[in-house]
């Protein structure tokens, strides 16, 4: 074989193995928005994700689970159009999630859901989901105690919208007001 006919297989070796060193391909980390994608219970976000710190969930949230917060029961969250025609992803209502230091929560619609309602919160750039996982951050010493995540609850139509909060040792469900007040025995 000449020189030249080496050169040139090395060449195109070099080429298809591409211009990195499989030790940096190997280790390469996956973009931002990969880090707070779909799990396999759902959505993932964490620490990372949240927008602020506060001190107490304040009087228009409701805590449950002694965890997490979520807007009052009387509260009517008046949702916006964000697709046309029909989907569990149609209308949105926005508000902030919160979760006290150090937890970890799983927010899920409970079966049946999937057609009518969507959850996220966090910064992840992934579509809505039927489930969440969602870790608050640590706070030290003189630091708030609750994280903030933005999100909230996409619906197919005002409605009364559950979500089951899961701690790990203890699971409540919770009803939220998306455009319609939910109906009560009594009131």
């Amino acid at each position: 074989m000449s020189v030249g006919r080496s050169v040139a297989v090395l060449l195109l070796l070099v080429a298809a193995a591409g211009c990195t060193s499989p030790e940096q391909r190997a280790v390469d980390p996956p973009p931002p928005s990969a880090r707070a994608s779909v799990a396999p219970g759902g959505l993932v976000a964490g620490c990372e994700d949240a927008v602020a710190q506060e001190q107490d969930p304040g009087r228009t949230y409701r805590v449950a689970a002694g965890v997490v917060a979520v807007p009052s029961g009387d509260q009517v969250l008046e949702p916006l159009e964000q697709a046309s025609g029909a989907g569990p992803a149609r209308l949105f209502a926005k508000w902030g999630l919160l979760v006290r230091s150090g937890s970890t929560v799983e927010l899920s619609l409970p079966p049946g859901w999937g057609d009518r309602a969507r959850i996220n919160w966090g910064d992840s750039g992934a579509e809505p989901a039927t489930a969440i996982t969602v870790t608050a951050c640590t706070a030290g010493p003189g630091e708030r105690p609750w994280s903030v995540f933005t999100g909230g609850t996409w619906v197919a139509e005002a409605d009364c919208v559950p979500i089951r909060i899961s701690t790990g040792t203890e699971q409540v469900t919770v009803e939220l007001s998306i455009g319609a007040p939910c109906r009560r025995p009594g009131g």
